[in-house]
């Protein structure tokens, strides 16, 4: 895994060994320091928050350990109620009486002390192109500061904000084009819950967009299968309803995969070896053929990472995989059951 793919999972100095999560720091020097974080009967899921906390911890005890700071502070302020940092909703009571509503975006400026601000109104826009406009013009401020930033140390937490902010304006611009009421503007808008636990509840929204984005661009855009760049979309190897919230957004658990392979390999007609040569169901076989499917390919691309979900997709999801089969003894004298050979 690289460092940029565990920046996007949140998992950097963590490593998951057997049955547990262990922080590690500073390996070979005088600094190292490690702490275990056992399952113990827990889900995974727990012990890795364990870890994660107890990481944040340790470098906010010891920043001396972590050269370069960004150029401003990247925790929620106070007077946040949106759970997205730079972003708040505002309401302005105009001489005539009207309520104008919208939302803002404020945005240090490199080399200034004056901040650069937008703001978007609802009435003009509708409460989702609003939010979402805001976000983007917060989103190409902040890269005018990364470009405008000399050490990639202290702008590497800048891209993370950036590739949040696209995940946030992914979700948005789909709930736009399905015509729906957007999942995200209803937690943003939720009165009883304050801005850091919409903060939590966006970051788990936005899971399944930055999986996409993880595991698409781990592909170059591409079907791992056809090479084709259109109609792609990113196929969980071990299925979301029974994966943890990390695996589901691990780009390990995924495959980039056109619509058809991606039904297919969800539906478990198909499935891939380790060396990424494709299994098929023998009973699919013809059929699949028949709608233009590739059936004698080999991805490549796959890493010792995706092993473990592979083996799992195998033995219980792909339709071919064998099973032992349980047969009704014969008593005494009854008659033996045909053989496939035998006339009926």
């Amino acid at each position: 895994m690289t460092t940029w793919e565990k920046e996007q999972l949140d998992i950097q100095y963590l490593y998951r060994v057997e049955n547990a999560w262990q922080f590690r720091f500073g390996e070979r020097t005088e600094n190292y320091h490690t702490k275990s974080f056992a399952d113990s009967g827990r889900h995974s899921d727990a012990s890795l928050e364990e870890a994660r906390k107890y990481r944040n911890d340790f470098f906010k005890a010891h920043p001396e350990l972590l050269s370069g700071r960004p150029p401003f502070r990247i925790q929620l302020p106070r007077n946040n109620r949106t759970g997205i940092l730079g972003v708040n909703y505002s309401e302005t009571t105009l001489p005539s009486g009207t309520i104008a509503r919208g939302w803002q975006m404020t945005c240090p400026r490199p080399g200034s002390v004056e901040p650069v601000t937008a703001r978007f109104s609802v009435r003009k826009f509708g409460e989702t192109q609003a939010l979402m406009m805001a976000v983007q013009a917060r989103r190409d401020a902040t890269l005018e500061i990364i470009r405008a930033e000399e050490s990639p140390v202290a702008a590497k937490p800048l891209q993370r904000l950036i590739d949040e902010y696209d995940d946030i304006i992914a979700e948005l611009k789909d709930s736009l084009e399905k015509d729906d009421k957007s999942e995200l503007l209803s937690i943003i808008q939720e009165a009883r819950l304050d801005a850091t636990s919409k903060q939590v509840q966006i970051q788990m929204r936005l899971g399944h967009h930055r999986f996409r984005r993880l595991v698409i661009g781990r592909w170059q855009g591409c079907c791992a299968v056809t090479g084709v760049d259109i109609l792609v979309d990113a196929a969980h190897i071990k299925p979301w309803r029974i994966a943890s919230n990390f695996d589901r957004i691990n780009p390990y658990n995924g495959i980039a995969l056109s619509s058809l392979y991606h039904r297919a390999f969800d539906l478990g007609y198909i499935s891939f070896g380790d060396d990424g040569s494709i299994l098929v169901s023998e009973k699919y076989r013809e059929r699949l053929l028949r709608m233009g499917m590739n059936l004698s390919v080999k991805i490549s691309g796959l890493t010792d990472d995706h092993q473990l979900y592979l083996d799992h997709h195998r033995k219980h999801l792909f339709q071919d995989h064998k099973k032992p089969v349980s047969r009704p003894p014969i008593s005494a004298g009854a008659a033996l059951p045909p053989s496939p050979s035998s006339p009926p």
